[in-house]
Order: structure tokens, then C-alpha cells, then sequence
């Protein structure tokens, strides 16, 4: 998923490592809690605490690549599934920026099973969260920005 925001990548890169602002964009996401901080950031350790109707999920993840205003991805894993998520900003204009998002998910154990269904029921759904989450990541970076130029 590809998104053009209208803001600087140093403005858009603050919205995909800080936690205030990761919970302000995120669906779901009510906790984000450093474990481990390096200062390369690769191999910084986190919590995240997720609430789906009603069901909390928990999913430890680490920072696998990072290249500050550039790219990050992270590794996540939970009970069911697992995640590899790398977020790629390409620098437009001075105060353009277009994120790129690559998710890969991993089902473990009973879901490996069921996950298809779920998939296909996930494609036929009008509601997209992915699409969501960027909509909310363009519009607050954006504002952020805007209140920059005031």
C-alpha cells in the first residue's frame, strides 16, 4: 500500500517510531511500551497491546532495519500470528513524501488452518484497515506539518 502525504519524511518517519503518535494512527493500538532501546535502533525490542471487539492481543516485535526519515521494519509476534511490517518513505519535494507499507503476516498453529477463510472474507469486507490507518497517518502528519507553517 502506497500513500502520498503532504509533509516532509522527517514529519511522516515520527508518526512510524513514536509511540504517542503510532497509537494516534493505528487502529486497535491502546499500548506501545519500549523493552529494549538501542542506539542504532536495530534490535530495539517493544510491546504492543492491541483491542479487537472486545479481544486484547499482545505482540512483541524488534526493529530489524532502520534508516532514519528513510525506512523501518519490524518483526511482531503473537499468539496466533506474526508479522514483518517495513514502512519506505521516497522523498517527493521538500515537503512531499510517499510511504510505501510491505506487510507480511504468519499464521501459527490452528489459524495456519483457518487464515484463508478469514482472508477471503478480509478481501470481500468493504472496511480495509490498512487503508484506514494511512488515511489517519496522511491527514495527522499533514496537520502536524501545517501547524509547523503557522
Amino acid at each position: 500500500m502506497t500513500t502520498i502525504i503532504d509533509a516532509p519524511a522527517e514529519i511522516v518517519f515520527l508518526y512510524l517510531e513514536d509511540s504517542d503518535r503510532l497509537k494516534r494512527w493505528i487502529p486497535n493500538l491502546v499500548e506501545d511500551e519500549s523493552i529494549v532501546e538501542t542506539r542504532q535502533k536495530i534490535g530495539s525490542k517493544f510491546r504492543q497491546v492491541f483491542v479487537e471487539k472486545s479481544r486484547t492481543i499482545e505482540m512483541t516485535g524488534e526493529i530489524t532495519e532502520y534508516v532514519e526519515n528513510e525506512f523501518i521494519r519490524v518483526n511482531m509476534t503473537g499468539d496466533m500470528f506474526g508479522l514483518d511490517v517495513g514502512y519506505r518513505l521516497t522523498f517527493l519535494s521538500d515537503a512531499q513524501t510517499e510511504v510505501t507499507q510491505d506487510t507480511q503476516i504468519k499464521f501459527k498453529g490452528f489459524m495456519k488452518f483457518v487464515a484463508p477463510i478469514f482472508m477471503l472474507f478480509s478481501k470481500l469486507s468493504s472496511n480495509n484497515p490498512q487503508a484506514e490507518a494511512h488515511v489517519q497517518l496522511k491527514e495527522m502528519a499533514e496537520q502536524e506539518y501545517q501547524s509547523q507553517l503557522s
